[in-house]
């Protein structure tokens, strides 16, 4: 899958696919980078960093095609119309890098795992981007406590044993990482916004777990996804349960 750049970077223009297949629409683009945050969805590196030579942001975005845009492209899917082949929910925004990682490799990129990742931004954003604003530690807690008890749910009913972290079959460990990709990482970013958005409601402790828990939810996310994690994974931080408690 070849990309250029339609015009150079100092014109601000994001990376396109190019050899005969269709530009995706403005707003198409729009929406995509909203879905996405402005960060790659596998590494979640800025895809606007800092040029200290020109005092500017450069854009890097590429659009990658999640099932190949051509029949012998990465993750190709002959019984995929074209027009789906090139649809905005078959495309997903990546840095370089990623972007060919994901192509060189595909067995390590299946079409479903990218799928669900690009389902799980999206879903991530919409709910950070109506994260509220507080005017308590008690208003923060209930919202908080609902997302951890959904967390807690989610990890009693579909998670491993807790003793042993074993899981009974492919089975439960397939539903396990829907479960972690679908509802807990979510919820876990949504803490992450809610803690971010009410700082001045929160204390030292409770700023320094919400970066542990930034750390937890990035590896566990990336374990999930089937991507290495480097050396132990970060654990579900100490304080995380107690987050707001206490009330003003």
């Amino acid at each position: 899958m070849i990309l250029i750049n339609e015009r150079s970077p100092s014109q601000g223009r994001i990376v396109a696919c190019k050899s005969g297949r269709p530009k995706i629409s403005d707003d198409a683009d729009r929406a995509l980078f909203a879905e996405s945050a402005g960060t790659c969805l596998l590494c979640n590196t800025t895809l606007f960093p800092e040029d200290p030579k020109r005092k500017r942001s450069i854009p890097i975005a590429e659009r990658a095609h999640i099932i190949a845009h051509s029949d012998d492209g990465p993750r190709a899917d002959a019984t995929v119309s074209q027009e789906l082949r090139d649809a905005p929910s078959n495309i997903i925004l990546l840095c370089p890098n990623c972007h060919t990682k994901v192509d060189k490799a595909p067995g390590g990129y299946p079409t479903e795992d990218l799928l669900q990742a690009k389902r799980t931004r999206a879903q991530a954003v919409s709910q950070i981007g109506g994260t509220p604003s507080f005017s308590s530690r008690t208003e923060a807690r209930r919202a908080v406590e609902r997302l951890l008890m959904r967390n807690r749910i989610a990890f009693r009913e579909n998670g491993p044993d807790p003793q042993n972290g074993a899981v009974a079959s492919r089975e439960q460990a397939e539903a396990w990482t829907d479960c972690v990709l679908g509802e807990i990482v979510p919820n876990n970013r949504l803490i992450e916004a809610i803690l971010d958005v009410n700082t001045e409601l929160t204390t030292p402790i409770e700023r320094e777990t919400a970066e542990l828990l930034r750390q937890h939810t990035n590896a566990l996310e990336r374990k999930h996804l089937g991507e290495p994690v480097i050396g132990p994974a970060p654990r579900f931080p100490q304080h995380a349960e107690d987050l707001f408690a206490g009330g003003e």
